[in-house]
């Protein structure tokens, strides 16, 4: 299983990484202090087979031949279409995909008058992007996969979050 842009793990603030014992994982994130507290996070968890990399999801130098992908908000700050090409060329069989989507009143531009706390100052310059669900699916079709799953949640400042999965058909 691979995690594109884990990041610093931030999803494990709200799911125990044990769930990831019966496999073996790999982190890749473009941040190489990022996979470092990644790391010093999952080493709490014992007997979990993980390893991280560096590694642009954009033109990924990792072989192909992984069970599954995952991007957990990763789409939105990445040149979505190659994300999704890079991901499609890695996966054997599976991807899955969690996007957000804003309510109206967080629909706004970023503005350099907003405060934006740590690493995050960067999206001053570069700016995220939310994505139509029918996009992404629509892009991964073009690349041989199907959408086979589908679950909505909204979570806090009401923004939702729709995860995807996607399997090969071709």
């Amino acid at each position: 299983m691979l995690f594109v842009g884990a990041g610093t793990g931030q999803m494990f603030d709200f799911v125990s990484p044990a769930f990831l014992l019966p496999y073996r994982t790999t982190f890749a994130d473009i941040n190489a202090g990022y996979l470092q507290r990644l790391s010093a996070r999952l080493a709490a968890v014992e007997g979990l087979r993980c390893t991280t990399v560096v590694d642009d999801v954009e033109k990924s130098r990792l072989a192909p031949g992984f069970d599954a992908v995952v991007a957990v908000l990763v789409l939105e700050h990445v040149d979505w279409r190659k994300a999704v090409a890079t991901m499609s060329r890695l996966a054997a069989e599976r991807v899955f995909v969690i996007t957000q989507e804003n309510p109206p009143a967080l629909a706004t531009p970023m503005t350099e008058s907003r405060t934006i706390p740590g690493t995050m100052n960067i999206f001053k310059e570069v700016h995220s992007q939310l994505i139509a669900a029918s996009e992404i699916e629509a892009e991964f079709e073009r690349h041989g996969f199907a959408r086979d799953y589908a679950a909505e949640k909204i979570v806090a400042d009401e923004k939702k979050m729709t995860g995807f999965g996607f399997r090969r058909v071709r």
